[in-house]
């Protein structure tokens, strides 16, 4: 079995088909060694890293003034201790934040969490039975993972099209 540490990342560029894996703190020496969870800003530009109760925020390689803030910047409940997953939805223009087994509605543009939230993520994403671990949208679907399965779905028609090993784009490895 395979494990991914989440001290890298793995970023594509338009003039390569190949997506470059880096350490995270060799592309940004202000951030945590390892993270929870990671996603860029589609509104502020903005790659942003949860670790714990806290979020850091990085322009290009610069760390946001202001930051590292605490996760219940963005509103949600001080119980709340990690983030397990990030995703903003292109659909939707909303951050999707997973926590267990549940997801919270984050508008960027007017920086509050949506009304009616958290959901249990099945209710929106049919066959996830557990926790989301890692989540993000290519080529017209949306990818969800969860134990040892990864749940692809329809932008489109929002339905589970089919459901791969967590390995599938990724052979991922300790380093």
């Amino acid at each position: 079995m395979s494990l991914c540490v989440l001290s890298v990342f793995w970023r594509s560029y338009p003039q390569s088909r190949t997506p470059q894996q880096s350490l995270i703190t060799n592309f940004w020496p202000d951030a945590p060694s390892s993270v929870d969870a990671a996603y860029e800003s589609q509104h502020t530009d903005r790659v942003l890293l949860f670790k714990g109760r806290k979020v850091w925020a990085f322009n290009g390689y610069d760390l946001v003034s202001g930051y590292p803030k605490p996760i219940s910047s963005f509103g949600l409940p001080k119980t709340v201790k990690k983030i397990d997953a990030v995703l903003f939805d292109v659909a939707s223009k909303k951050t999707l934040i997973f926590v267990d087994s549940k997801y919270y509605s984050y508008d960027e543009a007017t920086k509050t969490m949506d009304q009616g939230f958290p959901k249990q993520a099945h209710e929106t994403f049919s066959g996830l039975t557990g926790k989301v671990t890692a989540a993000f949208q290519y080529r017209g679907f949306t990818y969800i993972y969860s134990g040892p399965y990864m749940f692809e779905y329809s932008l489109r028609t929002g339905r589970l099209f089919r459901v791969l090993r967590n390995d599938y784009f990724l052979r991922c490895t300790n380093f």
